[in-house]
């Protein structure tokens, strides 16, 4: 990289990094030879030289009625650079900060059919495992009747990854599907079949999952954000308590 180029890189325009230059070279000079060197127009050498000045890199005498101009050390540009440096340690936690709440923006991704819907199921226990743990509403006893086999697959990992799962079920499945009950790991609760839903809902850590599965394809619905996880998850804790044994 030329000088000129490296000047620029540090932060310098590239009149600002041409009149810099020229001061080096000529010593303590008045504008006129630095016009004649650069090749700037007169207006854009005076202002140059008053940004230089701003930046420490350029100071200026009055000798007879004549201002002088004249390049700093260039020592002062690694000055300069530690200045910026200290600067922006200033603002660090501030960004730091807008970047927290960057991160908590509400991302919302949807999957389809039933491999979208396993993908969603086999993060949800990659991100449990070990003794994490779930809530989950409006079960209906659809996710077996779906995903087959899976649901069953499903409930052994979560036993061999000793997760936690707290389940709200249809009342309906203790007389029209209690081999589920008997196949699902966790503990249960259940709700008045007239309080029933098709849709699954489950929440885990900063996520909730909505299961629609009477959809053609079968969908779910994957919301990422800590609020919005924590408002469904003190929703849960209502409905459990409420719920029966």
């Amino acid at each position: 990289m030329s000088e000129i180029e490296i000047l620029e890189d540090f932060g310098l325009s590239e009149a600002e990094s041409k009149v810099y230059l020229s001061l080096l070279e000529t010593g303590s000079t008045l504008a006129g030879p630095i016009i004649k060197k650069t090749g700037l127009h007169r207006g854009t050498t005076y202002l140059t030289l008053q940004r230089l000045k701003e930046k420490g890199l350029v100071s200026s005498i009055i000798k007879g009625k004549k201002q002088y101009f004249e390049a700093v050390d260039p020592e002062r540009l690694i000055d300069v650079l530690k200045e910026k440096e200290e600067k922006l340690k200033e603002i660090l936690p501030s960004l730091r900060s807008k970047l927290e709440i960057g991160r908590e923006k509400q991302e919302v991704t949807v999957y389809s059919g039933i491999n979208g819907i396993r993908s969603v199921l086999d993060k949800i226990l990659e991100e449990l495992k070990t003794n994490g743990e779930y809530y989950d509403f409006g079960v209906s006893g659809l996710f077996r009747k779906v995903m087959g086999h899976y649901w069953d697959l499903w409930q052994k990992r979560k036993e061999k990854y000793k997760i936690k799962s707290y389940v709200i079920f249809n009342e309906e499945l203790k007389n029209k599907n209690p081999e589920l009950l008997k196949d699902y790991f966790g503990l249960a609760k259940f709700h008045p079949k007239e309080y029933s839903s098709i849709t699954d809902t489950i929440i885990y850590k900063d996520t909730v999952v909505l299961f629609i599965w009477t959809a053609n394809p079968p969908v779910a619905i994957v919301i990422k954000n800590k609020d919005n996880a924590e408002s469904y998850k003190n929703q849960f804790k209502m409905m459990w308590k409420l719920a029966k044994k």
